[in-house]
């Protein structure tokens, strides 16, 4: 079956980016604040994988440019391959007109099916969910200037959900497992419990 079908991508390059993915002082904030803010978990969309995000909704919302996060979205943590039902639908927002940048705290050289259609990677800005990081990957990487216009993709209400301080929308999905650090899930699931306590 195609959607089973994998393409497998990239030798090997570094790891991950420690400092990145560890706590720093904006995901420590935002996760204390969390159960006492519920305007902080405030979601345009759920939905359970990546490829069920509905591309009309988007346009009819008036979104022009949508920020991917990496793991636990298009795939597993640190993946090197990808479903080709999640670079299909990568490829239909394109065709839609959307820009479209990966922004992860896991950066490495291993998003090549992505670039070849035209998907920029986001480097060299703060870690999720510092809003300043947002903000340059809004302005220098999708070229827009409106955040109202601009929604992220991410399974993560404390790095992802980041986007909402910055006030884009923000669209959860839910995790792709594997390799995922205990701490990381931990964290993800308290915040993800926040925002089901608050109907969010």
């Amino acid at each position: 079956m195609q959607n089973a079908r994998k393409i497998k991508k990239l030798p090997n390059s570094s790891g991950g980016s420690p400092q990145r993915e560890g706590l720093t002082w904006a995901k420590t904030s935002r996760f204390l604040a969390l159960p006492f803010s519920p305007s902080r978990l405030d979601t345009f969309m759920q939905v359970k994988r990546f490829e069920e995000v509905s591309i009309d909704r988007l346009l009819a919302q008036g979104i022009e440019g949508i920020l991917l996060d990496a793991d636990g979205t298009l795939g597993p943590h640190h993946a090197r391959e990808y479903n080709l039902t999640v670079i299909d639908h990568v490829r239909a927002m394109l065709e839609k007109g959307f820009k479209i940048a990966i922004y992860t705290n896991a950066w490495e050289d291993r998003f090549q099916p992505f670039q070849e259609m035209g998907v920029k990677v986001v480097s060299n800005v703060p870690a999720k969910p510092d809003p300043r990081g947002f903000q340059i990957a809004m302005t220098d990487f999708l070229q827009l200037q409106n955040p109202a216009k601009v929604c992220m993709i991410g399974d993560n209400y404390v790095t992802d959900g980041g986007a909402i301080d910055a006030g884009m929308h923000f669209i959860h999905v839910q995790p792709v497992r594997g390799n995922e650090p205990f701490l990381h899930s931990a964290i993800r699931l308290f915040a993800y419990l926040c925002a089901k306590l608050y109907n969010r």
